[in-house]
């Protein structure tokens, strides 16, 4: 698995990923807990995420037109100064009065973020082989993981110490030296479309005018997603995933006090084994993924973590739910590099920005979804039936892929919906 950094464009690409990861979690634990004590409000806090997720829901999509357009190493960097930029304008906040700079520098990350994304996801298939996407998507869990579990104590730590001003800045630094590592980046040349193609793309878009030619790329995507039986049955089991983890999110502590009878501290612990486990399983996929294909990795974990999640929620026994969340952090790991993998093999380069965008938009828009109907469901029904329907969703989507994309359609090299909208 780690033989995959001996390609050190990748390797560039990662590490840079993994400082600004954790700059990213020193700022996420910090910041909401400070807003809570200067506000002792809730719904300001609530505030902070639904600025946090509005503009990548809106943006991301549009934004994948841009990745495919643009330079996506150039995006990623001038990205990543803009973050640095956006994050340091915290300094201004000295009272309560300037707390709304906090929303504003929310709002700002997050529709940066809306561009960096689609662009980071279409750029890392470039960077290596076909034969190395699961072990590269295992290395992007991994440092995911890895950036949390370090990027949170080192919050905690720099808000108490030395306060605000601290996370800002080392948040700010992350950025700065994310943005260098990929400035130095070698990027392969794009491909290159037919003779006929292009000839025939540059009369069309001669006559168009630019807002056309977006929209028209935009639909391009869309396109992908509709005609290709694969992409569009990856959409509907990636949010039915989604959906249903999301919906977990609130209902989590309120499982552990009312149903496990338990505290703050086993809060803690769930999570940091989830953790944990996720960075074992990020290596295991990396070393053993690629003798399954992706729909495999997507499906089979996926059922799994369906079944493990009714057990624990319904057995409500403590050990049993340490254990069965060390499961689930290898799970979620296996299903989340199958759908990066089965999305990169199917999608053709030029589009590859505007599908992961799409992909992007779902994600955030469902996950929002996902969290206020867990919490209505919770009051309505209760928090044990909530749980079960979440998790029956992660075992549906996991039956889904396996029956809905066919073994021999998922390992199709050439896509039909590479010529979709053209």
């Amino acid at each position: 698995m780690f033989a995959v950094l001996r390609r050190r464009d990748f390797a560039l690409l990662w590490f840079s990923g993994l400082i600004s990861v954790a700059g990213d979690w020193v700022l996420m634990t910090a910041l909401p807990y400070y807003v809570y004590v200067r506000t002792d409000s809730t719904i300001a806090t609530a505030g902070m995420t639904a600025a946090e997720l509005a503009p990548a829901i809106v943006l991301t999509s549009v934004a994948g037109v841009f990745a495919d357009r643009w330079n996506r190493k150039r995006m990623l960097v001038i990205a990543a100064m803009s973050q640095a930029v956006a994050v340091l304008v915290l300094l201004l906040v000295r009272d309560d009065g300037m707390l709304w700079l906090v929303y504003v520098v929310a709002v700002a990350q997050s529709s940066i973020s809306a561009f960096s994304m689609p662009a980071e996801a279409a750029l890392l298939p470039t960077l290596v082989p076909r034969e190395e996407f699961v072990q590269a998507n295992a290395m992007n869990a991994l440092n995911n993981r890895l950036g949390r579990l370090s990027g949170v104590p080192l919050g905690a730590a720099l808000l108490g110490w030395f306060g605000l001003d601290a996370v800002v800045l080392v948040d700010a630094a992350s950025f700065v030296v994310a943005g260098l590592l990929v400035a130095t980046i070698v990027v392969p040349a794009r491909e290159e479309r037919s003779p006929d193609e292009e000839s025939v793309t540059e009369v069309a878009h001669e006559a168009e005018s630019a807002l056309a030619s977006f929209w028209r790329e935009w639909r391009e995507g869309l396109h992908v997603v509709r005609d290709d039986r694969t992409i569009a049955v990856l959409f509907l089991v990636f949010g039915l995933m989604t959906f249903g983890g999301t919906m977990i999110d609130p209902l989590f502590v309120p499982w552990i006090r009312d149903v496990l009878d338990e505290g703050v501290g086993v809060v803690a612990v769930l999570s940091m084994t989830h953790s944990v486990a996720g960075i074992v399983g990020s290596l295991a996929v990396g070393k053993y993924g690629g003798r399954l294909a992706a729909r495999q990795l997507i499906g089979y974990p996926s059922i799994l973590a369906g079944l493990w999640l009714l057990i624990q929620y319904n057995v409500a026994v403590l050990w049993v739910a340490v254990v069965l969340t060390c499961i689930g952090g290898v799970t979620s790991v296996a299903s989340s590099v199958g759908v990066e993998t089965l999305a990169q093999e199917r999608v053709p380069e030029r589009l590859r920005g505007r599908v992961f965008g799409s992909l992007q938009g779902t994600i955030w828009l469902l996950s929002l979804l996902g969290a206020v109907v867990g919490g209505v469901l919770g009051d309505l029904v209760g928090i044990l039936p909530a749980l079960d329907l979440a998790a029956s969703l992660v075992l549906a989507s996991g039956v889904a892929v396996l029956i809905l994309i066919p073994a021999e359609v998922a390992a199709d090299d050439e896509p039909a919906a590479t010529s979709a909208g053209t």
